[in-house]
């Protein structure tokens, strides 16, 4: 289920995917890993707490509407693989969608990140 950066750079080729200026060829590697199954792939990378890792997913259009076991999936292996305390991802308020998907694998909130640009939802997972 980890696959390289490489082999990544596909999910997010959609202009849909490419948010904060990240497009398939600025990719960051090491200590960023990428786990996908089917048309998600999770991106985590360490956050600033000991133990605990944030991820980004990147979805193939062709895919939505059929997220939910594979990204399940991505986090069960990627859980069971590094034993972290928690996994937290934070969401746009304006991305419906992946706020959506993020409750339906099992992600809660924390709390809300108020901003000029418009608040982030913050939420962690646990297996």
């Amino acid at each position: 289920m980890r696959i390289t950066v490489d082999a990544a750079r596909e999910y997010f080729a959609h202009p849909s995917q490419q948010l904060y200026g990240v497009t398939p060829e600025n990719l960051p590697d090491e200590p960023f890993e990428y786990w996908a199954k089917d048309g998600i792939c999770g991106v985590f990378h360490p956050a600033p707490a000991a133990h605990v890792w944030m991820v980004h997913f990147a979805a193939k259009p062709e895919c939505w509407g059929r997220l939910v076991a594979p990204s399940r999936e991505v986090l069960a292996a990627f859980w069971a693989a590094k034993a972290p305390e928690r996994i937290v991802g934070w969401t746009p308020v304006h991305l419906r969608a992946a706020l959506a998907l993020s409750r339906r694998v099992g992600f809660v909130e924390d709390g809300r990140l108020p901003l000029p640009s418009g608040e982030i939802i913050m939420s962690g997972w646990r297996a």
